[in-house]
């Protein structure tokens, strides 16, 4: 059986995308954040990204290209789990509207039980954003790289496929940190999966990963109800199938309340 123990604010991990346009006099700082969401129960996964370029545009006049330089980065996606991470930084023009944005994936590998293994790439320039996304006057981009949907095996092989899924999020206002750690007779538990929705469990709005520590991040958050579960085994689909996390039980859930402050909470799984 393909378990996976799953990731947070995704694993979390996150990076910071910026870079300079000197083409307007005012201009405005975005943070792009990626994570990753859960992942299997691999000791390690390789991205090697070689290229970040995106295009804005301002109202109804044309668009422009950009590419950040020094892209070029090779990430073990499991050790990020619960951070966030800076990596570069980009300026837009105030009110302007970022209509694409892609990622190069050159290759990928996969280390289980202490084997390494490549990883087919699949669909290797990723275009992440499907609708133009309104900057205003900045904020923070995440993108938030869901692994659990991205990476399968073949059957009971040692045959990985990444197909990379990512959703971006746009935020901006006050917002505040849903953290905390998860315990498991008394002991922290690491690699689970720690997913965020409202009370309403109608959607999955976060997924983060437990790092060695116990700890998750599930990102800012404004004011609000919001749930909390967290799921101790998942079982990796094949390259057929999809993972459906609101098909699946949790081991532990909890409410918690965003009201002006950060939020810290200890999670306790029998």
């Amino acid at each position: 059986m393909k378990k996976v123990l799953v990731i947070s604010s995704l694993f979390v991990i996150l990076f910071a995308f910026f870079g300079c346009l000197n083409l307007f006099e005012d201009t405005t700082t975005v943070s792009v954040l990626l994570t990753d969401r859960p992942v299997s129960d691999i000791d390690k996964l390789t991205v090697d990204i070689s290229s970040f370029t995106y295009h804005y545009a301002i109202g109804d006049k044309e668009g422009e290209w950009a590419a950040p330089t020094n892209v070029a980065t090779t990430i073990d996606i499991l050790s990020l789990a619960g951070t966030e991470v800076s990596w570069l930084n980009i300026e837009l023009p105030e009110n302007a509207s970022l209509t694409q944005l892609r990622l190069t994936i050159e290759e990928a590998t996969v280390t289980v039980g202490g084997e390494e293994y490549p990883v087919e790439v699949k669909n290797k320039d990723v275009k992440v954003i499907k609708s133009a996304l309104n900057i205003l006057s900045g904020g923070e981009l995440v993108l938030d790289f869901d692994l659990a949907r991205s990476l399968h095996q073949k059957g009971l092989s040692n045959v990985y496929i990444l197909n990379p899924v990512l959703k971006p999020t746009f935020r901006r206002g006050k917002l505040y940190f849903i953290k905390g750690e998860v315990l498991e007779s008394g002991n922290p538990l690491k690699l689970s999966i720690v997913a965020l929705m409202p009370t309403d469990e109608s959607t999955v709005l976060r997924i983060t990963m437990t790092n060695k520590y116990g700890e998750f991040n599930l990102g800012k958050w404004k004011d609000g109800e919001y749930l909390i579960k967290v799921y101790k085994n998942v079982e990796l689909p094949d390259e057929t199938e999809d993972l459906d996390l609101l098909s699946l039980t949790e081991d532990a859930s909890e409410v918690v309340t965003v009201s002006g402050e950060d939020v810290f909470r200890s999670i306790n799984v029998k």
